[in-house]
């Protein structure tokens, strides 16, 4: 006997919900190409860690989807077993994910603060290793600063500049007038580096030897 239609209906709606997670998820692997330009923000461990993670947990995803989806219009099996027994993995990861997210939440200020000797070292040369990271990392996140634009006005660049304004980098892309001015500043990204604050939160005493920065 079928299962009842409205658990049919059910299973097949999160089944579809965890196939499209799991797509998102194996965006991660994007990461794996692009981290190179951010070197000198990161070692690379703390690139290719998140991004295999998100790789595998949207694979996890996707086989939950999958499997869902071929047994929801049958008998209860050994199918529906193994789906309740991904969806558990599942929660087992997120329940995971949440419980680091709150451990390492008192260290979150403190663990971003070196990201701006980066940023102090910003020179507007187009050829300098970091001026090209800075620009790069800011146009990849839509970001501006660490935390927001305000941390362009500490930098020397700002300051022996002489204009009252942050690389074209913090320009919003949907503003084809932005000059980086500090005038408009509703025309900047105002994102935080959210996907550098992941990468910190996952990071859990590594060794000596591995630094999220390179302070060459």
């Amino acid at each position: 006997m079928l299962a009842p239609r409205g658990f049919r209906i059910l299973l097949k709606i999160a089944s579809l919900i965890l196939l499209l997670a799991g797509i998102t998820g194996l965006g991660g692997s994007f990461f794996l190409h692009k981290y190179k330009v951010y070197g000198v923000f990161f070692s690379s461990i703390y690139i290719i860690l998140p991004a295999n993670l998100a790789i595998a947990g949207g694979v996890v995803l996707l086989i939950s989807g999958c499997i869902g989806c071929s047994v929801s219009n049958k008998k209860p099996s050994c199918g529906h077993g193994l789906f309740v027994y991904l969806l558990i993995i599942v929660w087992c990861i997120v329940g995971t994910t949440a419980v680091l997210a709150y451990t390492h939440k008192g260290k979150l200020d403190e663990d971003l603060a070196p990201l701006k000797d980066v940023f102090q070292n910003y020179s507007g040369n187009s050829q300098d290793p970091d001026t090209k990271a800075v620009n790069a990392l800011q146009r990849e996140l839509q970001c501006c600063g660490v935390k927001n634009y305000t941390d362009w006005l500490e930098t020397p660049w700002f300051n022996h500049s002489g204009k009252y304004e942050v690389p074209l980098s913090c320009c919003n892309n949907t503003f084809h007038s932005c000059n980086g001015t500090l005038d408009s500043p509703q025309l900047l990204y105002n994102g935080i580096m959210s996907w550098i604050i992941v990468a910190q939160l996952m990071r859990h005493q590594p060794p000596q030897e591995y630094r999220i920065l390179d302070q060459e």
